[in-house]
């Protein structure tokens, strides 16, 4: 009985040891919500993803994710404190900090803070081979130009609607030159180059996307390289990110494009515990496949890019992180 009780007491300490390690792991946190897109887009399995990562650090599975209201309703649902985190655009969100201006009104909501860069778009643009590369400057002076910008309220519209302010022009001007300006759904602005009746089609979307492989395969035509005098305008007063396509992304395309990106980035506000972001990020970084398998766009995503492309501040907890991989000076 004495041997028998032994053993008992035994395996009683080696069961402590086994979990309490477990234990010691177990944290609370309060619920916090997590704004996306819509069911069908790729930001609602993206930021499911990500709560599921941060909830297997807490008890309770804290963080649950809910359909969002685009870039700019999601920005301003976070710095305003009615959610806890979200995605949103760079060049959307930094118009809502400051405030001020045709997205926001009124002042800045300056509690918005980054926490990670995902999935980057990358404004691509098409020329046909009669297109000259200075189009979009020649318009101030009288030039013509038959251009499709996506659909209305797309990130894809106001990005081109941007650089052609940034090459003192505007859509009324490419309308008063005797040009034309064609808004809707990608697919019918790629017909339309296809066709011929516009001479540029654009996109911001990643790059090796099909509509892009047809447009340069099927017309003689090539990508637009961004001036990098307009690409520091672009950074500067918008919120994009430099990004230079690579050589041979594209059939033919044998050289490098300077060009830019759209970045995604998950945002949270000031007063969110520096744990949880810590968390998010880490557990964002460790699990790559993960997001993967929550939406293929993150296959050529590397998770030291979460720490570029914030057109605002950091949050604490997220800055701790990469500072202690390095990421961040």
């Amino acid at each position: 009985m004495k041997q028998i009780t032994h053993l008992l007491a035994a395996i009683a300490v080696v069961g402590l040891a086994t979990t309490a390690p477990a234990l010691a792991q177990d944290k609370t946190h309060a619920v916090a919500s997590f704004i996306s897109g819509g069911p069908t887009g790729t930001w609602y399995p993206t930021a499911t993803a990500i709560s599921d990562m941060v909830n297997k650090a807490y008890e309770g599975q804290p963080v649950s994710t809910l359909p969002g209201k685009g870039a700019i309703g999601n920005a301003l649902a976070v710095g305003s404190g009615q959610v806890d985190f979200g995605l949103s655009y760079g060049p959307f969100l930094l118009a809502v900090y400051e405030g001020n201006n045709p997205v926001l009104n009124r002042d800045g909501l300056k509690d918005l803070r980054v926490v990670a860069s995902v999935v980057p778009n990358t404004v691509q643009i098409v020329l046909a081979g009669d297109v000259p590369d200075t189009v979009f400057s020649d318009i101030k002076d009288g030039g013509k130009l038959r251009i499709g910008v996506g659909a209305k309220g797309s990130s894809n519209l106001f990005g081109i609607e941007k650089i052609l302010m940034e090459n003192g022009a505007d859509f009324a001007a490419v309308e008063r030159n005797g040009g034309f300006v064609m808004e809707g759904a990608q697919e019918g602005l790629l017909d339309a180059f296809l066709n011929r009746q516009i001479d540029v089609y654009t996109n911001t979307v990643g790059t090796g996307a099909s509509d892009f492989q047809q447009a340069l395969a099927t017309r003689s035509s090539r990508l637009y390289a961004v001036p990098e005098d307009i690409r520091q305008k672009m950074i500067k007063n918008w919120g994009y990110v430099a990004y230079d396509i690579p050589a041979n992304t594209y059939a033919g395309q044998t050289e490098v494009v300077p060009s830019l990106d759209l970045s995604t980035l998950v945002i949270t506000n000031a007063s969110m515990d520096d744990d949880m972001v810590y968390e998010m990020v880490k557990r964002m970084a460790e699990n790559k496949s993960r997001l993967v398998s929550a939406y293929s766009g993150f296959a050529n995503w590397e998770p030291k890019d979460m720490a570029i492309g914030a057109p605002i501040p950091l949050h604490p907890g997220a800055e701790k992180y990469y500072r202690e991989v390095g990421w961040i000076k």
